[in-house]
């Protein structure tokens, strides 16, 4: 297990980020931890929120209610150095994230064409996030291709990790095809002015 590379001080600053989120995204991290890691890894996992002094308990949370944005964010960073998880093993939790979620569930039934799917993800997203805003990118099924953009929403890195496997399960769920890759163009953490996800499929 890493040792702790967080700090107080690192948390006291992400406790600053102003905005909220809804409690079923902190169901998909308890029910991921869960599947790939058991009861073993939930127990590492409550030990490593207890040893950063923070208030989380995934079996305590209700997932319509809101809940500080930051928390989100936390929820994250604890499962990656709990089991010393790379980008990829974010990417894969992100990317099995929806399929937990009944948000996603209710919405996908009505997600008939990838034009209307695409243009339907700004409300979408304000379901579970009261900051940043995804503005759909440009459609191109001949060339097929999409682009996604996710605007005022530079929170945290790990973020841009984990919604690209999240918009790669989305893409997974509108498009027709069994090879679609995902990648991350622009992003806010790297000087551009918001987060764009490539979407491609063949």
């Amino acid at each position: 297990m890493a040792k702790n590379q967080i700090t107080k001080e690192e948390i006291k600053k992400l406790m600053e980020i102003p905005g909220k989120v809804r409690g079923v995204v902190f169901k998909t991290d308890f029910e991921y931890v869960k599947e790939k890691l058991g009861n073993e890894g939930l127990t590492l996992l409550k030990e490593k929120i207890k040893e950063w002094g923070v208030s989380l308990d995934y079996e305590k949370i209700k997932i319509t209610e809101w809940y500080p944005v930051w928390l989100r964010i936390i929820s994250l960073l604890v499962i990656k150095e709990a089991f010393s998880w790379d980008d990829k093993k974010i990417e894969d939790l992100g990317n099995c994230a929806p399929k937990y979620s009944f948000v996603v569930a209710t919405l996908m039934r009505h997600f008939l064409s990838l034009e209307k799917s695409i243009k339907e993800t700004p409300k979408y997203w304000e379901k579970h996030y009261t900051v940043g805003e995804i503005e759909p990118g440009p459609i191109n099924e001949k060339e097929k291709l999409v682009v996604i953009r996710l605007k005022n929403f530079k929170l945290h890195p790990i973020l841009c990790v984990f919604f690209k496997g999240y918009f790669l399960r989305i893409s997974q769920y509108i498009i027709k095809s069994r090879k679609i890759t995902i990648e991350e163009t622009k992003c806010m953490f790297k000087g551009d002015p918001y987060h764009e996800y490539l979407v491609r499929w063949k």
